[in-house]
């Protein structure tokens, strides 16, 4: 049970502690928004404890590798996520962390649908992964008696989010900005370069389609890592 070492995705074995910065700090940061596609789908045609329970393995799995490449997961909602990367480390650390995370966590799914592709063939898991980088600031928040949490506000996080959105107009399942791109090394693949055009930006924006396009019905390809452990991983 083993990753090739020639992978781009093999995680680091080395365990990290978040460094998270003193309340209402500006930092430099990857973002990165997932959003789980056929959701709906999915809820049609499969028992509710059982679409429950695959998300929950699935969210549980992209954690594990979130941590994995020094990253915090901020929120989880619904069929969607979003995480940052950067504390205790350079802009450009974080963002080919962040790429190597997004790479492994659609890698994942892949291994998921080929282990159960009878139960999920006509309904394929798929996400959706936009990824920006810039200043956000960070710090904690929370509601009266609510617990704090932490908190990421900034323009990269409102454009990684309308990222992610766009991978299904332009149906390509991982799209980072152009300005994330130019910080990658050597093991990214060059990607299609796109202008386009995000809702409530004023300006376009510069972004590269690094993924594939959805099922849609294409028969699954063999994945490139052993199942036994992304299992692993996810619990």
């Amino acid at each position: 049970m083993k990753i090739s070492s020639t992978s781009s995705y093999a995680p680091t074995a080395v365990a990290y502690p978040n460094i998270l910065p003193p309340a209402d700090a500006e930092e430099e940061l990857a973002i990165l928004f997932l959003d789980i596609r056929n959701f709906t789908g999915l809820m049609e045609s499969r028992p509710a404890r059982e679409v429950i329970e695959v998300v929950h393995r699935l969210f549980s799995m992209f954690n594990k590798i979130i941590k994995t490449f020094k990253g915090t997961v901020v929120e989880m909602a619904g069929d969607s996520l979003y995480a940052v990367f950067g504390f205790g480390s350079s802009i450009k650390e974080a963002a080919n962390q962040s790429y190597q995370a997004a790479r492994m966590m659609l890698e994942s799914v892949q291994l998921f649908n080929d282990a159960y592709a009878a139960e999920y063939r006509q309904n394929p898991l798929e996400i959706g992964i936009g990824m920006h980088t810039g200043s956000v600031v960070v710090g904690q928040f929370g509601l009266e008696s609510q617990q704090q949490q932490l908190s990421v506000m900034g323009l990269p996080v409102n454009i990684a989010s309308r990222l992610q959105a766009k991978t299904k107009e332009l149906n390509n399942d991982l799209i980072i900005s152009e300005e994330a791109y130019g910080l990658l090394q050597g093991n990214a693949s060059n990607g299609e370069k796109r202008t386009v055009s995000l809702p409530g930006l004023s300006s376009s924006q510069e972004v590269r389609l690094l993924g594939k396009p959805y099922y849609r019905n294409i028969p699954l390809e063999e994945p490139d890592c052993d199942l036994d452990y992304v299992l692993a991983i996810s619990g």
